[in-house]
């Protein structure tokens, strides 16, 4: 909203979003509401100022947060200023039906994203309940390895030979689950945008004109520029653009852009675009290296822990309980602390919203490991083969 200040909470907010979704991170688009064109609100801004200029000192103060929150010193992103209290008055809506127009000729620009491989970062509270969660399930493996090691010494000395492999296992499947999330989100044809806006107003004498400068991020690459003003037709043109090798391959693209048109403003973006895994190709080769070899040391951990559990399956009824019981709290555990994709969240949420909805009251400890099993086994493809064999980790 105009006028509100650029707290650390909206900080904290925007951050996570930041993060969740790095794959948008050039789609952005802030819309500023009770915009307040007419100076109702504020007759000072009228005798000191314009509408213009207190959003173009808006859009300073958001981009300046923006680029100090991300570390990003050339975010740029779309900003458009609404205001609903127009009250018939006719150059309101006019202006209110422009901007809608400059919204919607933005989102259908975008480059469209599937949300199945979005990574989803979980917040303080989800944390929290996985925390009380990885403390029983810790609890009952350390448990369970006990037991077994009385029933038999040496099948506890497996059990506790196979937990630390699972740890070691564990560290190289987040390892190479990490290394695949970053491959989606880089290894692809996509593309990756310089994007920088740009707005001039009308003048009465004279065209609107911007100068942009956009450094390439590879030395292959395209150039475009989208007329967001709102107008019926596009009078936008590109007046002159230069291309100046830099280092590294990349290239300086210097451009002239004007609206030849009298009482007519400028609105739009110009957008330098290479290809993900051009940009990429570097990391793209070491993580696929690192990727093969990650396979191959957890395949033969793989093996080894198939062996261990061949010999776990001789024993007693008792024993065998326990090891499945061992086996699924381990899983479990693994499952919980492994990067989540907004899909996976998705199938597990039933849970978390129960688990919130208990409050201070709470559900058992007992209730709650065998709720999160039930619906993990259920709902989770990756995981549905220990279904068949399942016991109550509790």
């Amino acid at each position: 909203k105009c006028g509100c200040p650029i707290t650390p909470a909206w900080k904290n907010q925007i951050l996570r979003y930041w993060r969740q979704f790095p794959m948008m991170q050039s789609q952005w688009i802030f819309v500023h509401t009770a915009a307040d064109p007419y100076a109702k609100n504020n007759p000072q801004r009228r005798k000191t100022s314009s509408f213009e200029e207190a959003c173009h000192n808006r859009v300073e103060v958001v981009t300046e947060a923006m680029q100090d929150l991300t570390q990003d010193k050339s975010f740029s992103a779309a900003h458009i200023f609404v205001e609903c209290d127009i009250e018939d008055e006719e150059v309101l809506e006019a202006v209110l039906a422009k901007k809608h127009n400059n919204f919607f000729t933005h989102i259908a620009n975008f480059v469209p994203v599937h949300i199945d491989n979005l990574p989803f970062q979980k917040g303080p509270r989800l944390l929290e309940i996985d925390g009380a969660l990885l403390a029983s399930i810790d609890a009952i493996v350390e448990a369970s390895t006990e037991t077994l090691m009385e029933v038999q010494n040496s099948l506890g000395q497996l059990l506790d030979l196979r937990n630390k492999h699972a740890q070691e296992t564990e560290h190289h499947r987040q390892e190479l689950a990490a290394i695949e999330m970053e491959l989606k989100q880089i290894d692809h044809d996509g593309d990756v945008e310089n994007v920088e806006h740009f707005r001039e107003p009308w003048r009465l004498f004279g065209y609107p004109a911007a100068q942009i400068r956009l450094m390439s991020r590879h030395s292959i690459f395209t150039t475009s520029v989208i007329d967001a003003s709102g107008y019926r037709k596009q009078y936008l043109k590109v007046k002159s653009q230069t291309n100046t090798p830099m280092g590294e391959g990349r290239q300086l693209v210097e451009m002239t852009i004007h609206t030849p048109r009298l009482l007519t403003s400028m609105s739009g973006k110009a957008v330098v675009a290479s290809k993900s895994s051009d940009v990429y190709a570097d990391r793209i080769k070491l993580l696929k290296k690192n990727q093969k070899q990650l396979s191959e040391i957890l395949e033969e951990e793989l093996a080894a822990q198939r062996l261990e559990e061949e010999e776990v399956g001789v024993c007693q009824q008792e024993e065998q309980h326990t090891v499945r019981r061992h086996k699924i709290a381990i899983e479990m555990r693994d499952f919980i602390k492994m990067p989540w994709t907004c899909e996976t969240y998705h199938a597990m949420r039933p849970f978390y919203t129960e688990v919130k909805a208990a409050g201070q009251s709470g559900m058992s400890t007992k209730d709650q490991l065998q709720k999160f099993q039930r619906l993990w086994l259920e709902h989770v493809p990756e995981y549905g083969h220990l279904a068949a064999e399942a016991v109550d980790v509790i």
